[in-house]
């Protein structure tokens, strides 16, 4: 089915390109229903030149809220080892191509509902895939991606812009087994489970105006991955996605009538709201209540505002959980009160790279 690089190649640390803003990132988003309360775990890394990458780490519990990684809502991470996704505490490593990875968190976090109240958090968890992975490049409904580029104004810089912002992007449904403590406390789950995984010659989050994405878990063992991206200098408007039916088999989303405009235009994300979307031969409603909201910046422009939403969906009358993401494009960026704890050596190589790229460019 997929006529592209060996999944072992694909599905581990990239070498990056020579380019500063050169990347590769993996994201793990897990969700599930105990007792009608929600159970959220988020792992992200994405990988950037010089050691550096951007990192998070999430848990969301009944009974005690959110748990933020220590340096949220700053995504700034050093340390990463050559080849491997994660810093500071965060690690995500393969085990077997496209079918198992290994999660890991060990450090301080705190309470989104008591900033100042911190805890120490030792988490061991293990990936599993239950469906095929769904690629980007080969497996997106044609006519939507027709449909995306027949909206924009055609010329031979479009065509150049294209290929230019192109990212190898692949996207996968799985069950994360884990078992944590938080301080003296202990916990296990078995909860099913998203990740995904982008790399390429550049990513560039200044050409992101906004984006909404939706992962879902449904009690019928649905999965759903579902979302709108608006990158003008690409595609205005851009649906994407796929359903994992239970029975293993994965369809492209066809279209998304959720409209950028009429949700969170304004910079505050909707937290009660509903959309449609279409695959294969059914029609999805969805329904959508946030639990719980957290807001972090990524790069170290602090380019790219996320609003990450931990929530409750009805989908044509199924329920279930899962995480929602709003992206903005952030233009204050990052503060020098946040900068300053960076290494010295960072700061000094950073600012001596940034002297040598064409019209100032920011790694």
């Amino acid at each position: 089915m997929k006529a592209l690089a060996n999944p072992g190649d694909m599905d581990r640390a990239q070498i990056l390109s020579d380019h500063a803003k050169a990347f590769d990132a993996v994201f793990f988003i897990s969700a599930t229903d105990i007792d009608d309360k929600g159970v959220y775990v988020i792992s992200g890394c994405e990988r950037r030149p010089m050691g550096m990458c951007n990192g998070l780490f999430y848990i969301g519990l009944p009974g005690k809220g959110l748990l933020c990684s220590k340096k949220l809502p700053d995504t700034v991470l050093f340390g990463a080892d050559i080849g491997e996704f994660g810093a500071e505490g965060i690690k995500m490593a393969p085990v077997e191509p496209m079918k198992k990875w290994a999660i890991s968190y060990k450090g301080q976090m705190w309470y989104q509902n008591d900033p100042s109240k911190t805890v120490n958090v030792d988490f061991q968890g293990e990936w599993t895939a239950t469906s095929q992975f769904f690629d980007f490049d080969s497996d997106l409904y044609p006519a939507t991606v027709i449909r995306s580029i027949a909206r924009e104004t055609w010329s031979r810089d479009y065509f150049e812009r294209l290929k230019t912002a192109h990212q190898s992007h692949y996207e996968q449904f799985g069950v994360l087994k884990c078992n944590f403590k938080i301080d003296q406390e202990s916990f296990v789950y078995s909860m099913p489970s998203f990740r995904d995984h982008s790399f390429g010659q550049r990513r560039d989050w200044s050409l992101m105006h906004r984006y909404a994405f939706h992962h879902i878990f449904l009690k019928n063992g649905v999965s759903i991955s579902v979302g709108v991206i608006c990158q003008p200098s690409t595609a205005s408007v851009f649906e994407a996605g796929e359903v994992a039916l239970p029975n293993g088999k994965v369809l492209p989303i066809k279209w998304v009538d959720l409209r950028l405009h009429n949700h969170g235009e304004n910079g505050q994300a909707p937290r009660d709201y509903a959309f449609r979307f279409g695959a294969g031969d059914e029609l999805y409603t969805v329904q959508v209540q946030v639990e719980y909201e957290s807001i972090h910046y990524v790069s170290d422009e602090w380019e790219a505002r996320m609003v990450e939403r931990f929530c409750k969906f009805m989908v044509n009358n199924m329920p279930g959980r899962g995480v929602s993401e709003f992206h903005y494009r952030h233009k204050g960026g990052r503060p020098e009160s946040v900068a300053k704890n960076d290494p010295e050596w960072y700061r000094k190589m950073r600012h001596k790279a940034t002297d040598s790229l064409p019209n100032g460019e920011l790694l």
